[in-house]
């Protein structure tokens, strides 16, 4: 049995732009048919999501070493500059500094040696291109897609072995190929996608340009839908949900906060102790007799190859009068990082109350800014001075961090003087840069209006019936 449009989601950040948004309802409501291929098995929470929705739900044949090792090694240094982009150069001199691992950290010298004395030869990439179509031709994904038959195959996360092993496999059966990029980091922070989708949903302006200067990909090719899982921003915050919120956690619905989205220790290791530094801050009044903090951890604080759970206790022992940890709400299952369905409209709404917003670069700046909240960026080690490889430091010289910095609405802190006179400042004055955060909104994402999961379910329903060649 043929199916129209079947989604590819490895990861659970994955499944909720996809399946915790109205995009689904919005295809089948045009009369299409939905299929979900992930790693890992059927069973659990996804399937009974699937089951809800009305979709099927396959596994997808697991990978062989061979692709893990194109990941990490011929994907980043043959297909970009490695030295001139912050966030692939980070990695790179990790790699190096920590040792971890004897293939692993000659992989690394080899293949920087190799991007040196390679990249500047252009004639180069037809060889780098071939070297990719060889190792990721997979008859097992073929297979997998002879026998769902999708008219259209979406991928979020295309720099995932898995998921350029199914694109690739798509394309050489004919199968149409989209691009749903499910954050906006993955075109300048991840290395080259070793298989471009034939088309793309772009979240916004600046997505559009990335897609088409590191693709070639032309203009008609490239729809601006907004980003689906932002739509909850829009269609989900009332008051009551968030005194609510704040009623859960202990605080006072009636006074305002500052919100704390945190990141991974990978992004930010002594972010722990900006938090902490915070919460004495409040607690002590610094802010205001009527401040209050709540702390959310990222699901990268909490579970995964990324975690640090030493961080746990220490935000318990935060908890107090004035200050709330709202840990995110995950699903039991081996799909890494997957969220509840209600813990979205349950973040957005923290947003939307929200006085200040502070996190240390991650999406939870445009989270805010969609509800125009003032944000300050922690781009600082507390009391230390770690190595820049290693250092919050770098993550705002990251590409796509850097445009938004430029927009002008958003402002980093580089000391704990910074942050205090950042948020103090904000509080004093919420218009400060709000000019810059509508510059934000309109080229990071485009309309926020709610309905871009209807554009993304209309432009997938125009590749299904030709309407959009």
């Amino acid at each position: 049995m043929s199916v129209d449009v079947c989604y590819v989601i490895a990861q659970g950040f994955a499944a909720r732009t996809v399946l915790h948004t109205g995009a689904v309802p919005a295809l089948r409501d045009r009369g299409h048919t939905v299929s979900v291929l992930v790693p890992h098995g059927t069973s659990g929470s996804l399937a009974d999501t699937a089951s809800r929705l009305g979709i099927t739900l396959h596994e997808a044949p697991p990978l062989q070493g061979r692709y893990e090792y194109f990941s990490d090694v011929v994907r980043r240094y043959l297909t970009e500059d490695v030295r001139a982009n912050p966030a692939l150069w980070a990695r790179h001199v990790r790699i190096l500094a920590e040792g971890v691992g004897r293939k692993k950290v000659l992989s690394a010298r080899l293949g920087y040696a190799a991007n040196r004395i390679l990249r500047p030869w252009a004639a180069t990439e037809p060889l780098v291109r071939l070297l990719e179509q060889i190792l990721l031709v997979n008859p097992a994904m073929e297979t997998a897609l002879r026998r769902i038959d999708p008219r259209v195959l979406v991928s979020t996360y295309p720099v995932e072995p898995l998921e350029s092993c199914l694109l690739l496999a798509a394309q050489r059966r004919g199968i149409s190929t989209v691009g749903q990029l499910l954050s906006w980091d993955n075109i300048t922070s991840k290395g080259r996608f070793p298989v471009s989708p034939d088309r793309y949903l772009s979240w916004g302006p600046i997505m559009t340009e990335e897609i088409r200067e590191y693709y070639r990909v032309p203009a008609g090719r490239v729809r601006d839908c907004g980003v689906a899982h932002f739509d909850a921003h829009v269609r989900s915050v009332s008051p009551g949900r968030i005194a609510a919120n704040l009623t859960a956690l202990g605080l006072d619905p009636s006074k305002p906060y500052i919100l704390v989205g945190m990141s991974s220790p990978f992004f930010c290791p002594n972010e722990i102790d900006i938090v902490e530094w915070l919460a004495s801050a409040v607690a002590e009044g610094r802010f205001g007799p009527d401040i209050q903090l709540v702390v959310r951890p990222h699901p990268l604080n909490v579970t995964g190859y990324l975690a640090d759970q030493s961080w746990l206790p220490r935000l318990d022992r935060l908890k107090g009068p004035r200050v709330g940890v709202d840990y995110p709400t995950l699903k039991e299952g081996k799909l890494v990082w997957n969220m509840d369905e209600s813990d979205l409209p349950h973040l957005a709404n923290l947003l939307a109350g929200c006085a200040v917003s502070l996190n240390s670069g991650s999406t939870f700046t445009i989270d805010a800014i969609i509800h125009d909240k003032p944000v300050v960026m922690t781009a600082f080690d507390a009391d230390q001075q770690r190595p820049w490889w290693q250092s919050a430091r770098r993550v705002v010289e990251y590409k796509h961090l850097a445009k938004l910095l430029a927009l002008g609405g958003v402002r980093a802190a580089h000391s704990y003087d910074d942050l205090a006179a950042a948020v103090a400042g904000y509080l004093a004055d919420p218009a400060r840069d709000a000019a810059g955060r509508a510059r934000v909104r309109e080229r990071e994402c485009g309309p926020c209006d709610g309905r871009a999961a209807e554009r993304q379910a209309q432009a997938l329903a125009d590749v299904v019936t030709g309407a959009w060649r």
